[in-house]
């Protein structure tokens, strides 16, 4: 028999295996005349009633009732890969600090003891000459947005020289201010605030970013749930399928025990009874393909993955509902799509560095020069209170006042330029990488929109093949006791049904995947699971989980 794969999700496929085409016309057994009559009266006896969620538990052991609303904040709580990204946008949240720390005002101090001579001092040689020295030095610095450096400084210093006669002591105490302005390279705050902005930026990218992968999480955890609906929906068809092969068995068997003319052969039954193995086989498949997809959906919840295995999450059926319809236009939903997309909001903050980065680069192709200016007051004494009251005393008051110019160039300015080209480059690539992010971003959204509108067409389509097929399934079946068809007959509109029955399934879980990835696309994911922007950024950190 000619197998067939349909496009259920991973978790899904190996339990279709074995599953027959969709006969696309069935055949009509409500023909006009008295011969059709029999056939109509006799496939009355072959309705079977629908399958309970009874009959379905007791195949895979449902265990607690899960809820998407429930759902979807128990991951955006537990879930780990979340969790890393709320660690790495902290992260980054510290850089700016660190780069506005560039401006802070800095002390240092020094304090500093030397001796030098031909001969130790200790030695009494009438040759010797030695020099002892104890400097001390304090300052206070702070450089400013324009590439401005202030300092504040004060010195003390306190010598002894000795040549062939007694120590001669000797102190000065020093004091002034200094300021280098750089006038060409390092000069505006552009420059200057450049690494604190880039900073501030990788903030909001960040921010971003972990945007971005909370409604990942959103989407991936919605279309999980619905593949676990859809797996239970699944078990439900190969039930169904089961039955009808054990009532076709059963059929079979009371034919072969007429011993008629219409009486089934030993055959028919062999090939009836390999039916009913063969749709257990799927049933069994069916219900690995619930608990795959309960796994996962529990690791996007968080869980350990130590639970107890044998019970598996309930969850509701999968249903489209009228105001589930897109009422906008597809001119308005693209619109707002390209408005919505992070990626794009991403590559805009990338555009803003590169070209703020090209401006650093050809600032710093330029040449050094600074203004430079100083003034400094001191005294110069043998007892150190007699050089501190010097530096302030008018008439003993030493000072020495300075102002110049500072210049370098290095030489063909091959680095700078260098860099300066890569900066050029990379705004470029960021162009590039911008538009790209658009072209993408857009066709996903028309790739997206179709396959919605396509899902909604396949399912209508597929509802009407199901109700086909099996009014051709029980049609087969009544002209089969009424011997006007062959077993074969019966098991291909059975194979046909099956085929209708998961092309069903499959064009819902389409439908439910695809507005998912809709609403995820123009942000809507986000309001129709009743959250904002404000409880995502901030409010689930508070009460995300310790791990």
């Amino acid at each position: 028999m000619k197998k067939i794969f349909l496009a259920f999700p991973l978790c899904l496929v190996s339990s279709f295996l074995g599953a027959a085409p969709v006969a696309l016309v069935s055949e009509s057994t409500e023909d006009a005349g008295s011969k059709n009559v029999p056939v109509s009266r006799a496939r009355r006896t072959f309705e079977l009633p629908e399958i309970t969620a009874e009959e379905v538990a007791k195949v895979v052991r449902p265990g607690t009732l899960l809820a998407l609303e429930d759902a979807i904040p128990q991951a955006l709580r537990k879930n780990l890969g979340l969790a890393v990204g709320r660690v790495e946008r902290s992260i980054v949240e510290e850089t700016p600090e660190i780069a506005e720390a560039e401006f802070d005002p800095k002390f240092s101090f020094s304090s500093v003891y030397d001796t030098s001579g031909s001969t130790p001092y200790w030695k009494n040689n009438s040759t010797r000459t030695s020099v002892q020295g104890w400097n001390n030095s304090a300052e206070l610095s702070k450089k400013f947005s324009f590439g401005t450096e202030a300092k504040v400084y004060g010195n003390f210093n306190r010598g002894y020289n000795l040549n062939t006669g007694p120590y001669s002591a000797d102190s000065s105490v020093a004091a002034g201010v200094s300021l280098k302005q750089p006038l060409m390279k390092g000069f505006g705050e552009t420059v200057n605030l450049a690494p604190l902005v880039i900073a501030r930026q990788n903030v909001l990218k960040s921010g971003l970013s972990l945007r971005k992968a909370t409604l990942d999480l959103i989407y991936d955890t919605e279309v999980a749930y619905w593949n676990l609906s859809a797996s239970y929906a699944l078990v439900s068809a190969r039930l169904s399928s089961l039955r009808h092969a054990e009532s076709v068995l059963e059929q079979v068997q009371k034919k072969r025990r007429l011993k008629s003319g219409r009486s089934a052969t030993l055959e028919d039954v062999l090939q009836a009874e390999a039916e009913v193995a063969s749709r257990r086989v799927n049933l069994v498949r069916a219900r690995q393909s619930v608990e795959n997809c309960d796994d996962a959906i529990r690791k996007l919840l968080g869980e350990k993955g130590d639970e107890d295995e044998a019970l598996v999450y309930r969850v509701a059926e999968l249903e489209e509902t009228p105001e589930n319809r897109e009422t906008r236009s597809f001119g308005e939903w693209i619109s707002a799509v390209r408005v919505f997309d992070i990626d794009l909001q991403i590559k805009e903050i990338d555009r803003e560095q590169a070209a703020l980065n090209r401006v650093v680069a050809e600032n710093a192709d330029l040449p050094s020069l600074d203004l430079v200016l100083g003034a400094e007051v001191g005294g110069r004494e043998s007892a150190p209170w007699d050089a501190v009251r010097g530096a302030y005393a008018e008439n003993r008051r030493g000072y020495d006042l300075s102002a110049g110019i500072q210049f370098s160039v290095p030489i063909g300015f091959r680095a700078s330029e260098a860099q300066l080209r890569q900066a050029m480059k990379r705004q470029q690539n960021v162009e590039i990488e911008a538009a790209q992010a658009l072209q993408n971003a857009m066709f996903e959204a028309r790739s997206a929109w179709r396959s919605l509108e396509a899902a909604r067409e396949r399912l209508a389509a597929a509802r009407i093949a199901l109700n086909m097929q099996n009014e051709s399934f029980k049609g087969q079946r009544a002209r089969y006791s009424l011997g006007e068809a062959t077993l074969t007959d019966v098991l291909s509109a059975q194979d046909s049904l099956d085929a209708a029955r998961l092309e069903e399934i499959q064009a819902q879980l389409d439908v439910a995947v695809a507005r998912a990835k809709t609403a995820r696309l123009d942000g809507r994911i986000l309001s129709e699971n009743g959250f904002t922007w404000e409880e995502i950024d901030y409010g689930n950190e508070s009460e995300a989980e310790a791990f």
